[in-house]
């Protein structure tokens, strides 16, 4: 089904938006590429040397993923002083925050406290410099070719790590993990301080911070989302398609050795899975633009239902498996670029950070209840994947049924100043 007619754009109105916004596109981009996402592919690489100088055992090192929760506590607030300061605002207090956790990193001297006491404060400040804050400038300044501007503001934190990865790596090798946290530190900084430098002060997004409207109460705004049907359809298909993420996390390795495959066999795997976040990125995207969003939602959505019954089944192929793992791949590539697009698209822009930023609290909800369903299935049925990948498969298909509830049109919703009018 197409967008509606008043909502299509020509080839060429299309492509120019993004011409015409393509420094707010920059700026996001690279704010995005260096914020909150970032850490969670650089970070990583520095553990086995923490490991090894302080002696903390593998277990114990499994505990920093409690400290998402200090994510849950902070986003919503961070998403609401987004919107009433503005994005510009908060991405320039976020770049100027995120180092801090990155040196508390480097003065690390043995007690395992410190880490997680620094690892809580970098998901916190990094709050600032996520997609609840740089996506905002694209929904205000972008419509015809929104889904698309997304797509690359998502992309962007991905192909930077896998620039950068290999030069962390080197640099810890060669000069220690100290100065491999520092020099980190150094780096957002810098790209982050540009990213704001790069935010034009004519957008729209720049001209709303100056508003004399009073922003109106938290209090307010939370009954205005919670009276709102398209809310609560999101926030629910959302928690229940991230039902299935810890199968493609922590325990991708042992799922794939329960297939019956060879160890080696995991990375192949792993690229094939990658593949599929890449291109359900891209056409999620597109689609996006171009077709009724409620239904390229729930097809993208539906696809990781079939792939989770594929792995589950007993074609222990490895091209079944990697058949399974592209089509859950797609959603993992699609769902952040969607969460915004959709929130842009049934809520003003004026309270869009604080209701993505409440969404998002879905997806990590849903991630946390798929691992302690996981957890209590893996102990019932004897460590076989095979019940909990077919219960999450239907939960993931009613998730991607729910999106078939949103509105065709949202309802009336007041404007910001357009780009156009802006000026």
């Amino acid at each position: 089904m197409l967008a509606p007619a008043t909502e299509r754009a020509t080839l060429g109105e299309y492509l120019g938006e993004l011409v015409t916004g393509w420094q707010v596109l920059l700026a996001a981009s690279l704010g995005s590429a260096v914020g909150l996402q970032l850490f969670s592919y650089v970070t990583g690489l520095f553990g086995p040397y923490l490991l090894k100088e302080f002696n903390w055992s593998k277990a114990q090192f499994a505990l920093v993923g409690l400290t998402m929760f200090s994510t849950l506590l902070v986003m919503p607030l961070a998403g609401r002083l987004t919107d009433r300061y503005g994005a510009r605002r908060m991405a320039f207090i976020g770049v100027l925050l995120t180092p801090l956790p990155l040196l508390g990193y480097s003065l690390m001297q043995g007690p395992f406290w410190m880490y997680l006491v620094s690892s809580a404060a970098q998901l916190a400040v990094g709050t600032l410099t996520g997609p609840i804050t740089y996506t905002r400038l694209i929904a205000a300044n972008f419509t015809k070719a929104r889904g698309l501007a997304l797509t690359v503001v998502m992309c962007a934190p991905a192909v930077l790590a896998f620039a950068l990865a290999p030069q962390v790596s080197a640099l810890i090798e060669s000069l220690g993990w100290r100065l491999g946290y520092r020099a980190l530190a150094a780096f957002v900084m810098i790209v982050g301080l540009t990213a704001v430098a790069l935010i034009p002060g004519d957008t729209a997004e720049a001209k709303r911070e100056h508003l004399d409207a009073r922003p109106a109460r938290m209090r307010v705004v939370f009954t205005e989302i919670r009276r709102e049907p398209a809310f609560w359809v999101i926030f629910l298909g959302m928690a229940l398609i991230t039902l299935s993420t810890p199968l493609h996390g922590s325990q991708f390795g042992i799922l794939i050795a329960s297939q019956g495959l060879r160890p080696q066999d995991a990375g192949a795997l792993l690229s094939v899975y990658a593949a599929g976040t890449i291109v359900g990125r891209l056409t999620s995207g597109l689609a996006l633009d171009w077709f009724s969003p409620r239904i390229v939602a729930s097809l993208s959505m539906v696809l990781p239902a079939i792939g989770l019954s594929l792995i589950g089944s007993p074609l222990d192929t490895k091209a079944a498996v990697g058949l399974g793992l592209f089509l859950v791949g797609v959603t993992i590539g699609a769902e952040g670029d969607l969460l915004s697009f959709l929130v842009a698209r049934y809520f003003r822009i004026e309270i869009f950070s604080t209701v993505l930023s409440i969404a998002y609290c879905g997806v990590f909800l849903g991630s946390a209840i798929g691992a302690v369903l996981l957890s209590r299935m893996l102990n019932a049925f004897g460590n076989r994947f095979e019940p909990f990948l077919f219960t999450a498969a239907v939960l993931v298909f009613l998730g991607a049924l729910l999106f078939l509830l949103l509105p065709a049109q949202p309802r009336g919703k007041s404007a910001i100043v357009s780009p156009e009018s802006a000026s």
